[in-house]
């Protein structure tokens, strides 16, 4: 699965990181192109004002009445009234402007009329304008020359609405001043937004002008970088600057304005923002769906592997045979599985097999066994009986007075009762008639008192009850390995005390214990000895149990012996046992 992501990730990650960078720099570029050209669509209206503005000085300086006034063909008041009434008839088209006035060489105002915006009027009081730098500057170009101000506020007193005053040299030596106002010339400028912050500057840095909603201070900036290039953008940690030039007049060509706005990143990247989430959110999409494609082609890989683990465990733990699925895929993986069926079902039906053979075997040795005892009990032994009888009636009968001919007779008479003795007890263990008639419990405590009594052990025995009486081959095998280890110890472990536990479980166990010589297996093993306990320990491994010699010379010797409940011929695997001394 993890393999299947990865492959599935590599080219999706490669699209994303290559969506990234060049989605990136396409519309961040975009942003600040289109927020640039906003400016200078912007800056274009201003221009244009301008040009309007300089389009009607023209205009006004060639009025015929203002001719009339230089060249005082008629009376000078006629003719400043019939300029003051165009004027007025000027101004009432033209509500951005709040004053219009003709200055003579002098600076003195020769005719002038003003508006609030909804009333014009003419101004009675005319003014020396020679002092103000709009008329020192314009008296000093050529005639069509223009001068603009930088933003203020009007200074007549009629209201308090920021003014900007474009003056032109007129053919006449004459200057036509308009007052216009702020709000006209900036009309297209965003106006109170809280998200971009604007403002317009001149060469020297100074502000002309900017919103309610925007600090100066705040903003205090080197902002030289804006009058090297004609338009531009600069990025800040969390804003972008991006500005445009505006030349007022064409014959100043040194003199600009620098129109910039302040755009936060996060609002100017909007779209990329937008990009972003919406490609996150696909490339989560994408890999949810790698996940479940990658979960479902895992799961439909390991599942029928992990069913086959199923099966080879259970048949290989508990012997339980597999069934064959019913609906078995047709790739390697069914035909592995039901190659493994059928290798089940072939093992199980060797190991019935050789589970008869082996109680075959078994009954074979036993009835072999039965066969030398009925013989020697009804053959040997009745002749030996009856020997010892003769000997008997013979020392009773015959007049014989020598003591040591009834000494020598009496003699023959305790070596048969002997050899019968011995001859019996061969008998009883080639066939323990207690094992078949009161089971394996009471066939352990009694050899195992009649080997105490021979050698004088102190025996403590601790046989945990079975809940069944196991089959005639584990019997008989637990038996006779019990019964050598107990005849081993009564030849060779001059012992002193004796420990017999049974206990059953997964299987059933038989701990024996005594506190002998001791030996090395590994010494005896060597030297070829050692017959008992290979004995011991192949009669285990033929029911699939475990014979675990462990003894030290000096120290005793421990025999550890389990077997299965069922028969587990050797080559089926048989439950982990633990031997605890």
């Amino acid at each position: 699965m993890f393999v299947f992501l990865i492959v599935l990730m590599i080219p999706l990650l490669a699209t994303a990181l290559y969506g990234h960078l060049f989605a990136r720099d396409v519309l961040s570029r975009n942003a600040v192109e289109r927020s640039l050209s906003q400016l200078s669509l912007q800056a274009e209206s201003i221009v244009s004002s301008l040009r309007q503005a300089q389009g009607d000085a023209l205009y006004i300086s060639s009025l015929r009445s203002l001719h009339n006034l230089n060249e005082q063909r008629v009376a000078i008041e006629a003719a400043r009234t019939e300029a003051a009434r165009d004027f007025l008839v000027f101004l009432s088209s033209r509500p951005m402007y709040r004053a219009l006035r003709y200055l003579d060489e002098d600076g003195m105002e020769m005719v002038a009329a003003q508006s609030d915006g909804r009333t014009v009027s003419i101004v009675d009081n005319l003014q020396d304008r020679s002092s103000t730098d709009y008329f020192r500057y314009t008296i000093q170009i050529l005639p069509g020359g223009v001068y603009v101000s930088s933003f203020g506020f009007d200074d007549t007193g009629t209201d308090s609405a920021p003014l900007l005053t474009y003056a032109m040299r007129a053919n006449d030596g004459g200057i036509v001043v308009i007052d216009l106002h702020a709000g006209w010339l900036l009309r297209n400028l965003p106006g109170g937004s809280s998200i971009d912050q604007w403002a317009i500057i001149d060469q020297d840095q100074n502000y002309l002008v900017y919103p309610s909603s925007f600090d100066p201070e705040a903003h205090a900036l080197d902002l030289s970088f804006m009058l090297e290039n004609d338009a531009g953008w600069r990025e800040t940690n969390d804003s972008v600057y991006v500005y445009t030039t505006i030349h007022p007049t064409v014959n100043l060509p040194d003199y600009a304005w620098v129109m910039y706005s302040i755009t936060p990143k996060a609002v100017l990247y909007a779209e990329l923002t937008h990009f972003y989430l919406a490609a996150g959110g696909f490339a989560l999409v994408g890999v949810g769906v790698a996940i479940l494609l990658a979960y479902f082609m895992s799961r439909s890989l390991t599942k029928p592997l992990a069913q086959l683990e199923t099966m080879a465990t259970a048949f290989g733990r508990d012997g339980t045979l597999p069934v064959l699925p019913n609906q078995l895929s047709r790739d390697e993986i069914g035909s592995l599985t039901r190659t493994f069926c059928d290798m089940a079902h072939e093992l199980e039906r060797q190991r019935r097999q050789e589970h008869r053979l082996i109680e075959q075997l078994i009954n074979a040795q036993e009835e072999e066994r039965k066969l030398i005892a009925y013989d020697l009990h009804d053959g040997l032994i009745q002749q030996m009986v009856g020997a010892r009888l003769y000997l008997t009636n013979c020392r009773e009968s015959c007049p014989i007075d020598a003591h040591a001919t009834q000494n020598g007779i009496q003699r023959g008479c305790d070596a048969l009762t002997e050899a019968i003795v011995e001859g019996r007890r061969i008998i009883e263990g080639l066939r323990p008639a207690v094992l078949d008639d009161l089971g394996l419990i009471a066939a352990i405590e009694e050899v195992a008192q009649t080997h105490a009594q021979l050698a004088g052990w102190d025996l403590h025995m601790d046989l945990q009850q079975l809940p069944n009486e196991p089959e005639k081959t584990i019997s008989v095998t637990l038996f006779r390995i019990l019964q050598e280890a107990l005849n081993n110890a009564l030849k060779h472990a001059h012992a002193r005390s004796m420990n017999i536990h049974l206990h059953n479980g997964s299987g059933i166990g038989i701990r024996i214990h005594d506190d002998g010589a001791g030996f090395d297996p590994a010494t005896i093993t060597n030297e070829g000895r050692g017959l008992g306990m290979k004995t011991m320990q192949e009669r285990a491994a033929l029911l699939g149990g475990i014979c675990e010699i462990i003894s030290q010379p000096g120290h005793g010797t421990l025999i550890n012996v389990w077997v299965p409940e069922t028969v587990s011929p050797r080559g089926v695997r048989t439950p982990n046992v633990t031997l605890v001394e």
